[in-house]
Protein backbone atom coordinates (compact mmCIF):
# COMPACT_ATOMS: atom_id res chain seq x y z
CA UNK A 1 0.00 0.00 0.00
CA UNK A 2 1.32 3.62 -0.75
CA UNK A 3 1.97 5.72 1.81
CA UNK A 4 0.60 8.56 0.88
CA UNK A 5 -2.77 7.04 0.75
CA UNK A 6 -2.75 6.06 4.79
CA UNK A 7 -3.83 10.23 5.39
CA UNK A 8 -6.56 8.98 3.24
CA UNK A 9 -7.77 6.49 4.56
CA UNK A 10 -7.46 7.35 8.20
CA UNK A 11 -9.66 10.69 7.15
CA UNK A 12 -12.11 8.51 5.43
CA UNK A 13 -12.28 6.18 8.97
CA UNK A 14 -12.70 8.29 11.46
CA UNK A 15 -15.09 10.70 9.21
CA UNK A 16 -18.52 9.74 10.69
CA UNK A 17 -17.54 10.23 14.49
CA UNK A 18 -15.71 13.51 13.31
CA UNK A 19 -18.56 14.82 11.05
CA UNK A 20 -20.66 14.42 13.90
CA UNK A 21 -18.73 15.73 16.66
CA UNK A 22 -18.18 18.97 14.51
CA UNK A 23 -21.29 20.09 13.15
CA UNK A 24 -20.48 23.61 12.20
CA UNK A 25 -18.37 22.15 9.61
CA UNK A 26 -19.34 20.41 6.38
CA UNK A 27 -17.70 16.73 5.33
CA UNK A 28 -15.31 18.15 2.76
CA UNK A 29 -14.18 21.03 5.40
CA UNK A 30 -13.90 18.70 8.24
CA UNK A 31 -11.71 16.13 5.74
CA UNK A 32 -9.64 19.07 4.68
CA UNK A 33 -8.68 19.83 8.65
CA UNK A 34 -8.19 16.24 9.30
CA UNK A 35 -5.85 15.93 6.89
CA UNK A 36 -4.22 19.06 8.32
CA UNK A 37 -4.39 17.87 11.67
CA UNK A 38 -2.54 14.22 10.48
CA UNK A 39 0.38 16.53 8.81
CA UNK A 40 0.80 18.33 12.09
CA UNK A 41 0.88 15.02 13.63
CA UNK A 42 3.33 13.83 11.67
CA UNK A 43 5.92 17.27 11.42
CA UNK A 44 5.74 17.13 15.32
CA UNK A 45 6.26 13.18 16.07
CA UNK A 46 2.72 13.02 17.55
CA UNK A 47 0.60 10.26 18.23
CA UNK A 48 -2.28 9.33 20.51
CA UNK A 49 -2.66 5.78 22.44
CA UNK A 50 -6.64 5.53 21.36
CA UNK A 51 -9.57 6.74 18.98
CA UNK A 52 -10.70 8.68 21.71
CA UNK A 53 -8.22 10.95 22.64
CA UNK A 54 -7.08 11.57 19.24
CA UNK A 55 -10.74 12.82 18.40
CA UNK A 56 -10.32 15.04 21.09
CA UNK A 57 -6.94 16.30 20.28
CA UNK A 58 -8.42 16.77 16.70
CA UNK A 59 -11.07 18.68 18.36
CA UNK A 60 -8.79 21.09 19.93
CA UNK A 61 -6.38 21.26 17.28
CA UNK A 62 -9.77 22.40 14.95
CA UNK A 63 -10.72 25.01 17.87
CA UNK A 64 -7.49 26.34 17.83
CA UNK A 65 -6.60 26.92 14.10
CA UNK A 66 -10.09 28.60 13.98
CA UNK A 67 -8.95 31.02 16.83
CA UNK A 68 -5.71 31.32 14.76
CA UNK A 69 -7.34 31.87 11.64
CA UNK A 70 -9.18 34.50 12.99
CA UNK A 71 -6.63 36.49 14.29
CA UNK A 72 -4.21 36.40 11.03
CA UNK A 73 -7.46 38.44 9.38
CA UNK A 74 -7.14 41.19 11.96
CA UNK A 75 -5.52 44.20 10.95
CA UNK A 76 -4.53 45.25 14.35
CA UNK A 77 -2.83 42.38 14.97
CA UNK A 78 1.29 43.26 15.01
CA UNK A 79 2.15 39.28 14.89
CA UNK A 80 0.98 36.47 12.99
CA UNK A 81 -0.21 33.19 14.81
CA UNK A 82 0.53 29.82 13.51
CA UNK A 83 0.76 25.82 14.09
CA UNK A 84 3.16 25.08 16.81
CA UNK A 85 3.96 21.97 19.29
CA UNK A 86 1.24 23.21 21.20
CA UNK A 87 -1.73 23.38 18.87
CA UNK A 88 -3.43 19.84 20.47
CA UNK A 89 -3.48 21.89 23.93
CA UNK A 90 -6.40 24.60 25.43
CA UNK A 91 -4.70 27.14 26.86
CA UNK A 92 -5.59 25.43 30.40
CA UNK A 93 -3.91 22.99 29.40
CA UNK A 94 -0.85 24.41 28.21
CA UNK A 95 -0.58 26.62 30.98
CA UNK A 96 -0.98 23.73 33.81
CA UNK A 97 1.82 21.85 31.49
CA UNK A 98 4.16 25.06 30.78
CA UNK A 99 3.12 27.57 32.71
CA UNK A 100 3.81 28.85 36.19
CA UNK A 101 1.67 30.57 38.92
CA UNK A 102 3.64 34.02 40.42
CA UNK A 103 2.58 36.21 42.72
CA UNK A 104 1.93 39.96 42.32
CA UNK A 105 5.42 41.19 41.28
CA UNK A 106 4.60 44.45 43.10
CA UNK A 107 4.55 42.61 46.60
CA UNK A 108 7.40 42.62 48.89
CA UNK A 109 7.62 38.86 48.06
CA UNK A 110 9.87 37.45 45.61
CA UNK A 111 7.98 35.13 43.38
CA UNK A 112 8.95 31.45 41.55
CA UNK A 113 9.07 30.42 38.09
CA UNK A 114 6.96 27.71 38.63
CA UNK A 115 4.00 25.59 38.70
CA UNK A 116 4.84 23.87 42.16
CA UNK A 117 7.12 25.48 44.41
CA UNK A 118 7.46 28.12 46.76
CA UNK A 119 8.78 31.11 46.57
CA UNK A 120 12.76 31.55 46.73
CA UNK A 121 14.31 35.54 48.01
CA UNK A 122 16.55 37.35 46.01
CA UNK A 123 19.93 36.41 46.27
CA UNK A 124 23.14 37.83 45.18
CA UNK A 125 27.01 38.16 44.21
CA UNK A 126 27.81 41.03 43.04
CA UNK A 127 31.22 42.61 41.74
CA UNK A 128 32.04 45.93 42.34
CA UNK A 129 34.04 46.49 39.16
CA UNK A 130 30.74 46.17 37.14
CA UNK A 131 30.36 48.53 34.37
CA UNK A 132 26.43 49.05 34.74
CA UNK A 133 24.73 50.27 38.13
CA UNK A 134 24.72 48.54 41.46
CA UNK A 135 22.22 45.83 41.80
CA UNK A 136 19.76 47.60 45.10
CA UNK A 137 16.74 48.46 43.27
CA UNK A 138 15.94 50.90 46.01
CA UNK A 139 18.82 53.81 44.30
CA UNK A 140 18.13 55.07 40.40
CA UNK A 141 20.54 53.03 37.99
CA UNK A 142 24.07 55.30 37.43
CA UNK A 143 24.73 54.43 33.94
CA UNK A 144 27.60 55.94 32.21
CA UNK A 145 26.58 55.65 28.66
CA UNK A 146 23.15 56.80 27.68
CA UNK A 147 21.58 54.65 25.29
CA UNK A 148 21.47 57.09 22.50
CA UNK A 149 25.23 55.71 22.18
CA UNK A 150 24.23 52.32 21.80
CA UNK A 151 24.30 50.37 18.73
CA UNK A 152 21.00 50.83 17.28
CA UNK A 153 20.33 46.89 16.83
CA UNK A 154 22.16 44.17 18.22
CA UNK A 155 21.93 40.26 17.77
CA UNK A 156 23.91 37.94 19.20
CA UNK A 157 22.89 35.34 16.92
CA UNK A 158 24.67 36.89 13.64
CA UNK A 159 27.76 36.83 16.15
CA UNK A 160 27.59 33.01 16.89
CA UNK A 161 27.36 33.03 20.41
CA UNK A 162 24.12 31.72 20.48
CA UNK A 163 23.67 28.27 20.86
CA UNK A 164 20.10 26.23 19.16
CA UNK A 165 17.38 26.54 20.70
CA UNK A 166 16.08 23.16 23.13
CA UNK A 167 12.80 22.31 24.70
CA UNK A 168 12.44 21.98 28.22
CA UNK A 169 9.22 19.66 27.97
CA UNK A 170 7.05 18.71 30.38
CA UNK A 171 9.52 19.67 32.76
CA UNK A 172 9.16 23.29 34.19
CA UNK A 173 13.04 24.22 33.94
CA UNK A 174 12.90 27.13 31.15
CA UNK A 175 14.84 29.34 34.15
CA UNK A 176 17.87 26.10 33.78
CA UNK A 177 17.80 27.05 29.88
CA UNK A 178 17.75 30.48 30.37
CA UNK A 179 20.38 30.63 32.78
CA UNK A 180 22.44 27.75 30.48
CA UNK A 181 21.80 29.80 27.26
CA UNK A 182 23.48 33.60 28.45
CA UNK A 183 26.16 31.71 30.26
CA UNK A 184 27.14 29.80 26.88
CA UNK A 185 26.26 33.16 25.24
CA UNK A 186 29.00 35.17 27.89
CA UNK A 187 31.65 32.77 28.03
CA UNK A 188 31.38 33.08 24.01
CA UNK A 189 31.62 36.43 24.28
CA UNK A 190 34.66 36.72 26.64
CA UNK A 191 36.70 34.14 24.91
CA UNK A 192 36.03 34.30 21.42
CA UNK A 193 35.26 31.07 20.82
CA UNK A 194 32.46 29.16 19.33
CA UNK A 195 29.46 28.95 22.88
CA UNK A 196 29.72 25.42 24.39
CA UNK A 197 26.67 23.13 25.22
CA UNK A 198 26.00 23.91 28.88
CA UNK A 199 24.02 21.17 30.78
CA UNK A 200 20.31 22.53 31.72
CA UNK A 201 19.70 19.04 33.61
CA UNK A 202 22.72 19.34 36.09
CA UNK A 203 20.61 22.52 37.23
CA UNK A 204 17.57 20.56 37.25
CA UNK A 205 19.20 18.14 39.14
CA UNK A 206 21.79 19.61 41.26
CA UNK A 207 20.89 23.38 41.99
CA UNK A 208 19.46 23.23 45.69
CA UNK A 209 18.32 26.81 45.24
CA UNK A 210 16.31 26.15 42.61
CA UNK A 211 13.13 23.33 42.57
CA UNK A 212 14.09 21.20 39.33
CA UNK A 213 10.75 20.53 37.41
CA UNK A 214 9.20 22.64 40.11
CA UNK A 215 10.34 26.08 38.88
CA UNK A 216 13.61 28.46 39.76
CA UNK A 217 15.41 30.96 39.09
CA UNK A 218 17.79 32.83 36.67
CA UNK A 219 20.03 34.50 39.12
CA UNK A 220 19.69 32.18 41.85
CA UNK A 221 20.79 29.27 39.32
CA UNK A 222 23.95 31.82 38.59
CA UNK A 223 24.44 31.88 42.11
CA UNK A 224 24.64 28.01 42.22
CA UNK A 225 26.93 27.98 39.49
CA UNK A 226 29.49 29.83 41.48
CA UNK A 227 28.95 28.20 44.58
CA UNK A 228 29.70 25.10 42.55
CA UNK A 229 32.94 26.07 41.00
CA UNK A 230 30.95 25.82 37.22
CA UNK A 231 28.43 24.35 35.21
CA UNK A 232 29.04 20.76 33.02
CA UNK A 233 28.55 20.19 29.66
CA UNK A 234 25.10 19.17 28.04
CA UNK A 235 27.69 16.02 26.57
CA UNK A 236 28.40 15.23 29.90
CA UNK A 237 25.41 15.50 31.59
CA UNK A 238 22.11 15.22 29.37
CA UNK A 239 18.67 16.56 29.15
CA UNK A 240 15.94 14.10 30.68
CA UNK A 241 12.94 16.62 30.94
CA UNK A 242 12.35 15.16 34.47
CA UNK A 243 13.73 15.81 37.89
CA UNK A 244 17.17 13.08 38.85
CA UNK A 245 19.43 12.25 41.38
CA UNK A 246 22.25 14.68 41.06
CA UNK A 247 25.40 13.16 39.23
CA UNK A 248 28.19 14.63 41.39
CA UNK A 249 31.96 15.09 40.10
CA UNK A 250 31.15 16.45 36.64
CA UNK A 251 33.70 18.33 35.00
CA UNK A 252 33.12 21.84 34.86
CA UNK A 253 32.89 23.54 31.53
CA UNK A 254 32.18 27.31 32.24
CA UNK A 255 33.29 28.72 35.81
CA UNK A 256 31.58 32.51 37.12
CA UNK A 257 32.78 35.10 39.04
CA UNK A 258 29.52 37.04 39.95
CA UNK A 259 25.98 37.36 38.54
CA UNK A 260 24.20 41.14 38.29
CA UNK A 261 20.36 42.10 38.83
CA UNK A 262 19.33 44.86 37.22
CA UNK A 263 17.03 48.22 38.49
CA UNK A 264 13.70 47.08 38.02
CA UNK A 265 11.57 48.33 35.36
CA UNK A 266 14.64 49.93 33.61
CA UNK A 267 14.39 49.07 30.23
CA UNK A 268 17.39 50.97 29.04
CA UNK A 269 19.64 48.85 31.49
CA UNK A 270 18.73 46.03 30.07
CA UNK A 271 19.18 47.60 26.65
CA UNK A 272 23.11 48.36 27.64
CA UNK A 273 22.98 44.97 28.87
CA UNK A 274 22.31 43.26 26.01
CA UNK A 275 24.70 45.37 24.02
CA UNK A 276 27.49 43.83 25.95
CA UNK A 277 25.73 40.45 26.37
CA UNK A 278 22.99 38.30 26.43
CA UNK A 279 20.57 39.00 29.50
CA UNK A 280 17.69 36.44 31.58
CA UNK A 281 14.41 38.03 31.82
CA UNK A 282 11.20 36.34 33.50
CA UNK A 283 7.79 37.48 32.55
CA UNK A 284 3.91 36.46 32.24
CA UNK A 285 2.99 34.16 29.37
CA UNK A 286 -0.42 33.44 29.91
CA UNK A 287 -2.02 34.58 27.16
CA UNK A 288 -3.85 32.41 24.36
CA UNK A 289 -1.73 34.15 21.59
CA UNK A 290 1.72 33.55 22.69
CA UNK A 291 1.03 29.79 23.00
CA UNK A 292 0.40 30.19 18.77
CA UNK A 293 2.50 32.61 18.05
CA UNK A 294 5.38 32.23 14.41
CA UNK A 295 6.79 36.00 14.01
CA UNK A 296 6.11 39.88 14.10
CA UNK A 297 6.50 41.56 17.33
CA UNK A 298 4.51 40.45 20.17
CA UNK A 299 2.74 42.95 21.81
CA UNK A 300 0.74 41.59 24.79
CA UNK A 301 -2.32 42.12 22.54
CA UNK A 302 -5.03 39.14 21.63
CA UNK A 303 -8.13 38.20 21.61
CA UNK A 304 -10.95 37.07 24.62
CA UNK A 305 -14.05 36.37 23.47
CA UNK A 306 -13.75 37.46 19.98
CA UNK A 307 -12.56 41.12 21.56
CA UNK A 308 -9.32 42.62 20.36
CA UNK A 309 -8.23 43.40 24.14
CA UNK A 310 -4.66 44.53 25.21
CA UNK A 311 -3.12 43.84 28.57
CA UNK A 312 -3.45 39.85 27.60
CA UNK A 313 -0.99 39.28 29.80
CA UNK A 314 0.28 40.69 33.29
CA UNK A 315 3.21 40.81 35.35
CA UNK A 316 3.37 37.77 36.85
CA UNK A 317 6.46 36.09 36.53
CA UNK A 318 5.80 32.92 34.89
CA UNK A 319 8.00 31.93 31.92
CA UNK A 320 11.97 32.75 30.99
CA UNK A 321 13.69 33.98 27.98
CA UNK A 322 17.10 35.46 27.42
CA UNK A 323 17.07 38.47 25.37
CA UNK A 324 19.86 37.75 22.68
CA UNK A 325 19.39 41.36 20.96
CA UNK A 326 17.26 44.17 20.10
CA UNK A 327 16.25 46.54 17.40
CA UNK A 328 13.55 48.85 15.40
CA UNK A 329 11.64 48.04 12.40
CA UNK A 330 10.57 49.87 9.70
CA UNK A 331 7.62 51.09 10.75
CA UNK A 332 9.29 52.42 13.90
CA UNK A 333 8.20 49.58 16.39
CA UNK A 334 11.04 48.59 19.05
CA UNK A 335 11.83 45.00 19.68
CA UNK A 336 13.68 42.74 21.89
CA UNK A 337 15.05 39.11 20.52
CA UNK A 338 14.03 36.60 22.95
CA UNK A 339 15.34 32.88 22.84
CA UNK A 340 12.53 30.51 24.31
CA UNK A 341 12.84 27.16 25.26
CA UNK A 342 10.11 25.39 23.40
CA UNK A 343 12.13 23.66 20.74
CA UNK A 344 12.90 25.48 16.70
CA UNK A 345 9.07 24.24 15.83
CA UNK A 346 7.62 27.46 18.22
CA UNK A 347 7.94 30.83 17.19
CA UNK A 348 10.51 31.87 14.93
CA UNK A 349 12.51 29.27 14.55
CA UNK A 350 12.48 29.24 18.29
CA UNK A 351 12.80 33.17 18.85
CA UNK A 352 10.32 35.35 19.73
CA UNK A 353 10.20 39.23 19.15
CA UNK A 354 8.66 41.26 21.89
CA UNK A 355 7.54 44.45 21.98
CA UNK A 356 10.23 46.84 23.92
CA UNK A 357 9.81 50.44 25.77
CA UNK A 358 6.66 48.95 27.85
CA UNK A 359 6.53 51.20 31.01
CA UNK A 360 6.40 50.87 33.92
CA UNK A 361 7.99 47.17 34.09
CA UNK A 362 8.60 46.13 30.43
CA UNK A 363 5.84 44.15 28.04
CA UNK A 364 4.10 40.98 30.53
CA UNK A 365 6.74 42.25 33.64
CA UNK A 366 9.91 41.56 31.37
CA UNK A 367 11.26 44.22 33.47
CA UNK A 368 10.93 42.94 36.86
CA UNK A 369 13.77 40.73 37.30
CA UNK A 370 16.15 40.99 34.50
CA UNK A 371 19.77 39.42 35.53
CA UNK A 372 22.97 38.39 33.42
CA UNK A 373 25.87 35.87 34.42
CA UNK A 374 29.74 37.67 34.71
CA UNK A 375 32.46 35.63 33.14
Amino acid sequence: MSLALLPLLLAAALAPSLASASPALDNGDELLMLGRFHGWMAAHGRSYATEEEKLLRFEIYRSNMEFIAAANRDSRMRYRLGETPFTDLTHDEFMAMYGGNGGDPSEKEEMMITTHAGPVHEGGVHRSDLQLAAVDEEEPPRRPNPTTLLPPSVDWRAEGVVTPVGFNGWCSSCWAFVAAATIESAQAISTGDPPPVLSEQQLVDCDTLDKGCGGGWMDTAFKWVIQNGGITSAAAYPYTDRNGTCQEGKPAEVTLSGYKRLPRGDEAAIMEAVARQPVAVAFDHNDPCFQHYIDGVYDGKCFASGVYVGGACGTNQTHGLALVGYGTMPGGTKYWIGKNSWSARWGDNGFVYVLRDSPPLGLCGLAVRPSFPII
